[in-house]
């Protein structure tokens, strides 16, 4: 970046050399060096506060050679210009002179001489007068000068406010921290605990193991009997020591108490402990007495001047006017005063409140401690108190079982030696082998009776559909007789009428015989025909199908019809016939069902008399089962926790127990990954060679499953794939935690920037660095750097967010960066500008 602006200084020149030199310098480095020339003025401790030699409140600490003192020294001010006299001109101002000390006896004077002396008392007074203003011009230049004191008295105590208030809450964030460690360590006693109860479990089921061999079941006993009056012993002691350390905490914290309440009493009477601020309060309390006393006195003048001449009335106004002006200032005094009271008394509040604040964080970290090993204490004895509950768990478990035996032994004493143990262990084990047999038994014999149960149900129920369907045809072959009975009478309905018929043509040929009709003969022919034939086949239905036709021939409509008649009928009747059979078979068939469905209801109701005993006996079974289950997940726990506490080492004993190889180690593994490859391998090498002896066997000829031996070859690329793409599942995983964590620093350190050198940090896409100052106006007041060429860890200046703030800068680019070589000088200058003009602002 290229940079504009004014030449620099002669080489060897210092900022500090002439005052031409110092018109070329930088703005900032003429304030920074007036700076460095005050700071450097030599300083007097008195009490908390440091004063200058020649900036002490009452101008007594010392006097310096003129020649000695700075340049600063030889400004003079209305405060601190020299008099003639090397007095301080307050003094001499404000001090009461006597007006007429000098003045001739009244006897001598003469009107000439009256009218001079008058005129030069005028003189006087008006000299006075001017005095008094200027006079009333140093009080308001004092009152400046206080007022700005007041002004920085305010923004230490904002800043020892804020630094205050940053301290609290560090102290509250620390507090949540302990708190949300506090809340992990729980959690993490909690699993702790839930992991020890289930190594206890396993333990336990071990330990029921190793208590079944015999010669071990005596020493177990006693090895119990000691460690339950160990456990009784240190449960004793643990509970003393409790007792002990909780009167040794109320004792502390009682005397924690009387020393915050000490301190509290020595902290009110130690309020006043800044000496220099009420020195101050004190000099200005004086001044201000001192200046009341003056304007007493010059009130009285001025009542002496306006009751002994008239001719002083035009000074009387201005007189009043400065009386008015003195008392507005003196106000004007008294409520700085007031408010710089205010803020002493809140600096005190606020810096009680931070001791004591700090004072209850350390007995709250002291009892937070105190109650964490209460806390240790407490579980440790809880833990205790739960193993010696097992154990005198086990213990009347053991002398039940041994009671037990006893009795069933009728011997009391035959339960105390190993022999009996042994033997009462070896029986119940042979009874509950027993039980399961029979329970297995019981379940064969009862799952075998539900199975004939619901064989037998399901054949009663297709008996019972059977013979439904047999009534139901039944009933329709019934009404299908019905119909044909019907049928035969209507039949024998029409043969009356046909013969009815014939009679009433027999008896018209009767009555009218002369007049005789051949055709009419002819069609009674064919009906006496037709009722032959009609009476031969209703006598021929009883003998057969087959009737003799011996009767005349007739026409062929007439046999036509009687052959359709006849048909139908043959036809109707071996339906019948046929439905007459069916209906035989199927009551023939309803009747073997019913004889055989009784039977099979007595079976039914046998079985279902067995079942109920055979239900109970399940039942009972299933109840033993279930209390055989029980113990025996009991006993696994038993074991399993016998068995973690050996693997866990706290049953380890070196002189019994030698560790020879841990089950899961890195070469068991690494051996495992090895052998399964090189079982793949060969299976992979057997199929290549068992393809080329096929092909050498064949000639080269090309066979169906030419690709068969190549499977294994597949599958071992599949697994290598495979394996390939969880690594690099892995991978992609650890990356994507470590971006993640390098991305948290980064925004810590980040964070850490901020809050300590005061920038923000952002770093680009195209590898520069942002810088923005936390005391910016604007966010466009930035600066960008980046790397140097060939990345030597040097850094150049680019630019920023606003090119209109950089040529502002352009002075102190010139002389930090481009003169210097000094980024970090010139970054500290953008900060200390920032600062003040926000401050000047907030001023405003």
């Amino acid at each position: 970046m290229v940079l504009s602006g004014a030449a620099g200084r002669r080489p060897g020149e210092t900022p500090a050399q002439g005052s031409g030199t110092q018109a070329n310098l930088p703005p900032s480095t003429v304030i920074r060096t007036r700076f460095r020339n005050i700071t450097e003025r030599p300083l007097t401790v008195r009490g908390t506060k440091r004063y200058m030699l020649d900036d002490s409140p009452n101008g007594t600490l010392g006097q310096r050679d003129v020649r000695s003192q700075p340049l600063w020294a030889a400004l003079e001010t209305p405060i601190r210009a020299p008099s003639q006299t090397n007095a301080p001109l307050v003094d001499t101002i404000l001090r009461p002179h006597r007006l007429f000390a000098h003045t001739p006896d009244s006897t001598n004077t003469s009107p000439a001489r009256s009218i001079l002396e008058a005129t030069h008392r005028g003189t006087d007074t008006v000299s006075r007068l001017e005095a008094y203003k200027r006079a009333a011009e140093r009080a308001k230049f004092e009152l400046k000068q206080v007022e700005l004191e007041r002004t920085r008295d305010q923004d230490a105590a904002q800043r020892t406010r804020q630094q205050l208030e940053a301290e609290l809450q560090a102290q509250t964030k620390r507090v949540e921290k302990l708190e949300r460690d506090r809340r992990w360590l729980a959690e993490q006693e909690e699993q702790l605990a839930e992991q020890q109860r289930g190594v206890e479990a396993k333990l336990g089921q071990v330990r029921q193991k190793h208590r079944a061999e015999i010669e071990e079941a005596g020493k177990v006993r006693r090895e119990l009997e000691l460690r339950v009056d160990d456990a009784n012993r240190a449960l004793h002691d643990a509970r003393a020591k409790y007792v002990e350390k909780t009167s040794v905490l109320q004792s502390r914290v009682a005397d924690a108490e009387r020393t915050i309440a000490e301190l509290q009493a020595r902290g009110s009477d130690e309020r006043g402990a800044d000496p220099a601020l009420q020195y101050t309060i004190d000099s200005l309390r004086r001044e201000s007495e001192a200046k009341d006393h003056d304007i007493v006195e010059l009130q009285q003048r001025l009542h002496a001047l306006s009751s002994g001449d008239s001719a002083a009335t035009p000074s009387r106004t201005r007189v009043a006017q400065l009386e008015r002006d003195l008392h507005e200032q003196c106000t004007y005094i008294s409520a700085v005063e007031q408010q710089n009271r205010q803020l002493r008394a809140d600096f005190r509040r606020i810096s009680e409140q931070a001791s004591k604040y700090e004072q209850e964080h350390e007995v709250r970290s002291s009892l937070e401690a105190k109650l964490q090993r209460l806390e240790a204490q407490q579980e440790a004895c809880a833990e205790m108190e739960a193993q010696l509950g097992v154990l005198r768990q086990e213990r009347e478990q053991w002398e039940r079982v041994f009671q037990g035996t006893g009795a069933e032994a009728g011997d009391t004493g035959a339960c105390n030696s190993p022999y009996a143990v042994a033997k009462t262990v070896a029986a119940q084990r042979h009874t509950i082998q027993m039980l399961e047999a029979k329970l297995v038994d019981a379940q064969a014999t009862a799952h075998t009776s539900a199975t004939q149960l619901h064989e037998a149900k399901a054949d009663s129920q297709r008996s019972r559909q059977a013979s439904t369907c047999l009534e139901q045809e039944l009933a329709s072959e019934r009404q299908r007789s019905k119909r044909l009975e019907s049928t035969c009478a209507h039949a024998e309905r029409e043969a009356v009428f046909l013969r009815e018929q014939l009679h009433a043509y027999d008896a018209e040929e009767a009555s009218m015989m002369e007049n005789y009709d051949v055709q009419k003969a002819g069609r009674i022919k064919q009906l006496e025909l037709f009722i032959d034939e009609q009476r031969a086949w209703i006598a021929s239905l009883g003998d057969g199908p087959s009737v003799a036709h011996s009767e005349a021939p007739a026409s062929s409509v007439s046999t036509t019809l009687l052959q359709s008649y006849r048909e139908d009928a043959e036809r109707k009747q071996r339906e019948l016939d046929a439905l007459h059979d069916e209906h035989m078979r199927l009551a023939a068939q309803y009747k073997e069902l019913q004889s055989e469905h009784e039977p099979l209801a007595k079976r039914f109701n046998e079985l279902q008399s067995e079942h109920e005993p055979l239900v109970t006996r399940f039942k009972e079974l299933e109840s033993e089962h279930t209390r055989l289950g029980q113990r025996f997940d009991a006993l696994e726990a038993e074991t399993a926790r016998l068995e973690l506490q050996v693997g866990a080492g706290l049953g380890y004993n070196p002189r019994t127990t030698r560790i020879l190889q841990l089950i899961d180690n890195p070469s068991a593994q690494d051996f495992s990954i090895r052998t399964a490859k090189l079982t793949a391998l060969s299976a992979e090498n057997s199929a290549l060679l068992e393809r080329i002896r096929q092909l050498e066997a064949s000639g080269a000829v090309q066979t169906s499953d030419a690709g068969a031996a190549f499977f294994q070859t597949i599958d071992n690329l599949r697994a290598e794939n495979q394996a390939q793409a969880t690594q690099i599942e892995e991978s992609a995983k650890l990356i994507s935690r470590l971006k993640r964590e390098w991305k948290k620093k980064a925004t810590e350190l980040r964070d850490v920037v901020y809050l300590i050198l005061g920038f923000r940090v952002d770093f680009l896409s195209n590898g520069s660095v942002r810088f923005t100052s936390t005391y910016a106006a604007d966010v466009d007041q930035s600066f960008v750097f980046t790397s140097g060429d060939g990345d030597h860890a040097d850094m150049r200046l680019l630019g920023g967010g606003s090119k209109t703030y950089l040529k502002g800068l352009g002075n102190d680019i010139r002389y930090w960066v481009q003169e210097r070589g000094s980024i970090p000088g010139f970054m500290a200058t953008v900060t200390l500008q920032n600062f003040e003009a926000r401050s000047d602002n907030m001023a405003e």
